[in-house]
């Protein structure tokens, strides 16, 4: 009687461990994503956790804590928010509502969402000479170079540059390579320790799964660069010829530009600012907006020039002239005498 009942415990044993494998496995396979419901009110249906809007949602706002709340759906949201701090800065693409249950469809997407406040994508030409070799790869820092043409022309006297235009540029795409935020650059597996840096963009080529299939060559990459600088690189594309240097992303050494007279913008401030207007001036989207020239880029011409202060409408022109001082001459001719003075 007792060897059977040891049986039967060992037996018992072996199930439940059997049983609980299987409960591993099923929790395994069974979708982590699901939001769990709320608890259940006896006679009430079931509901499950959704993100609202707490007050009306303005287009590309970004999305603050305080603008949210938690509601109740009566089925499991798709595409939809569980939680404050997954919709916590997400940017509407149009007015929601309040009380309007928040889903990603409902909020930007894509490339613009890699770049910083004050950023702006631009596309520069690119080919295996300018490009590091084609050794660059989306989340690497760049400085670019400006290699400027002496000017052609009988009256010109400038002559050729080169210098560093731009610095610590963050790549965002570089031809076809591209990666999501937050995730480093992918790279395909190739022939022992050969890394994709060093392919060949004019005819090189990499393996992938399918098999070995021709590379296009990069024409392209796609800078992150702050508004204020957009001008200098745009216009020293069309002017010379940009180089882009590869750069550790440890390295965050930057020029001064303090230390340099600032070029002259195309166009010129109004004479009737306030003292506040003036110093928005230097904002970075009125210095995009201001412009530079070919001449400013290429250090021809002189700095700027600070704006005139105010004058009040309507004052009075007052012409200062220098006091008459009247020195004459006294002639003495015999028993006559004379005063001649300058006029």
């Amino acid at each position: 009687m007792l060897k059977l009942t040891r049986i039967a415990a060992v037996a018992l044993i072996a199930l439940a461990l059997v049983l609980a494998l299987v409960a591993v496995a099923v929790s395994r396979r069974a979708p982590q994503t699901a939001a769990a419901p709320l608890p259940q009110v006896a006679g009430q249906p079931r509901q499950w956790p959704v993100v609202e809007a707490a007050a009306l949602l303005p287009a590309g706002r970004p999305i603050a804590v305080t603008d949210l709340r938690i509601g109740a759906a009566a089925q499991a949201p798709v595409g939809g928010y569980t939680t404050l701090a997954e919709a916590t800065g997400a940017v509407p693409v149009r007015d929601i509502a309040a009380g309007t249950a928040l889903e990603s469809g409902l909020m930007a997407q894509g490339y613009s969402l890699r770049l910083n406040p004050g950023e702006r994508a631009l596309a520069v030409p690119v080919d295996e000479l300018v490009a590091a070799g084609n050794r660059i790869l989306p989340g690497d820092y760049v400085d670019v170079f400006l290699n400027l043409r002496a000017p052609s022309g009988m009256n010109t006297d400038g002559q050729a540059q080169a210098r560093l235009l731009l610095s610590r540029l963050r790549v965002l795409s570089y031809g076809a390579a591209d990666t999501a935020p937050g995730q480093a650059a992918a790279r395909q597996p190739a022939d022992g320790d050969r890394d994709s840096r060093a392919e060949d963009i004019q005819g090189g080529t990499s393996s992938s799964s399918t098999g070995n299939t021709p590379q296009a060559p990069v024409r392209s990459a796609v800078l992150a660069v702050p508004v204020a600088d957009a001008n200098r690189l745009l216009l020293g594309a069309q002017q010379g010829k940009l180089f882009l240097a590869l750069r550790n992303p440890a390295d965050v050494g930057l020029p001064d530009q303090a230390l340099f007279a600032a070029a002259p913008a195309v166009l010129s401030p109004r004479r009737e600012l306030t003292p506040e207007q003036r110093l928005t001036l230097a904002s970075p989207e009125n210095d995009a907006f201001a412009g530079i020239d070919a001449d400013a880029l290429a250090g021809r011409r002189g700095s700027r020039v600070p704006a005139p202060a105010a004058t009040p409408a309507f004052a009075p022109t007052v012409r200062r002239t220098a006091p008459r001082l009247d020195r004459g001459v006294e002639i003495i001719r015999g028993d006559v005498s004379s005063h001649s003075g300058s006029r």
